[in-house]
């Protein structure tokens, strides 16, 4: 068992995707042990973004605080909040703007592809 506290993984700031006031903690990797997955905490400050991108991996979304606006590159358009859950397939582009005035911290799982 490996137990951390959140704060004790180092906060790197994200520069991909064109993003703005976000940072990311990667809290679970395979240093840690896990063969199949990464768990990542990122936190969009207030009127921050991550441009719209995509990867090969799905992404499975957890909201721990805030609400943002969900994007993609046809237009459409998701207000999330606290405990809503996201999943986003592998290739879908995406992005997210964080218009409010709180952080927007959420949970991010993606699988490793080898």
């Amino acid at each position: 068992m490996n137990v951390k506290y959140y704060k004790d993984v180092e906060e790197e700031v994200v520069t991909k995707a064109n993003s703005t006031k976000t940072t990311i903690r990667w809290l679970i990797t395979k240093e840690d042990g896990p063969m199949h997955f990464a768990t990542r905490r990122f936190k969009i400050k207030p009127g921050g973004k991550i441009g719209i991108h995509n990867h090969k991996e799905e992404h499975h979304i957890y909201v721990l605080e805030g609400q943002a606006e969900f994007l993609d590159d046809k237009g459409n358009k998701h207000q999330v909040r606290k405990d809503n859950t996201i999943f986003i397939p592998p290739n879908e582009k995406h992005g997210i703007n964080n218009n409010q005035d709180t952080n927007f911290i959420f949970i991010c799982i993606i699988p490793y592809l080898e």
